[in-house]
């Protein structure tokens, strides 16, 4: 676990973040109770499309290791799942920090509008659910690959849905099952909002899209684990 958290990274990030969210919230305060609605989204894609995949490469890379490091580390673990464990545990653990700033923040937010604050739970499933996917795409045997992957995948999927969703918003369009399904893996706290704001628009119960997101979450770190192994061997 020593030298997961490097203070050099972190202060400046947390910092940064503070002053943008803080700035924002000040911003929302100011703005008509019955605006404020529409104000929160703009937090929520600030989160989702660039907070959450900035903080989860930062974490990617110390998860990320040669094969020669794979070769100490499976000596003093004494197996590959362990190795795996080992490593799914420290990206857990190095997000917890993140998870419990952005958590406070939204709830400062959501305490301004008329929105539930069910949305924080949408907000560490998204988290945790995008670790997930993130430490799938770890697989990839090169750094920079799996570095470029993971930033492509964790910028691109929830803007993607941002994007569906305005135009289906735009059309007049509901979200249907399926669509809905998708929308709630990809960008749940955003679905949520929409849920919410437009009642109707996506046709999914809201405890239904949080079990979507944790079957979804639990597939991605299972499948990490099964796959590690056979991955290294082949190496």
């Amino acid at each position: 676990m020593k030298g997961l958290f490097i203070p050099k990274l972190l202060i400046p990030l947390f910092l940064l973040m503070l002053f943008i969210e803080l700035s924002l919230y000040y911003f929302v305060l100011g703005v008509p109770v019955n605006e404020r609605m529409n104000m929160l989204i703009m937090l929520i894609l600030l989160i989702t499309c660039f907070l959450n995949p900035v903080y989860m490469i930062s974490g990617m890379a110390h998860v990320v290791r040669s094969w020669d490091m794979t070769v100490f580390e499976i000596s003093m673990f004494g197996g590959w799942l362990n190795i795996a464990i080992a490593k799914l545990v420290s990206i857990i653990i190095y997000m917890i920090p993140y998870t419990v700033f952005q958590s406070v923040i939204v709830y400062l937010f959501s305490s301004t509008t008329s929105l539930n604050h069910l949305i924080i739970a949408y907000l560490v499933l998204s988290i945790y659910l995008y670790t997930g996917l993130a430490i799938l795409l770890s697989l990839v045997k090169s750094r920079i690959a799996t570095l470029l992957t993971s930033a492509v995948a964790l910028f691109i999927a929830p803007l993607s849905i941002s994007i569906i969703i305005s135009n289906y918003i735009m059309f007049n369009t509901r979200l249907d099952p399926a669509l809905s399904a998708i929308s709630y893996i990809f960008n749940p706290m955003l679905t949520y909002w929409y849920d919410i704001a437009y009642p109707g628009f996506v046709q999914l119960n809201h405890f239904d899209g949080i079990l979507i997101d944790i079957i979804t979450m639990l597939c991605f770190y299972i499948l990490f684990m099964l796959l590690f192994r056979r991955s290294e061997m082949k190496v």
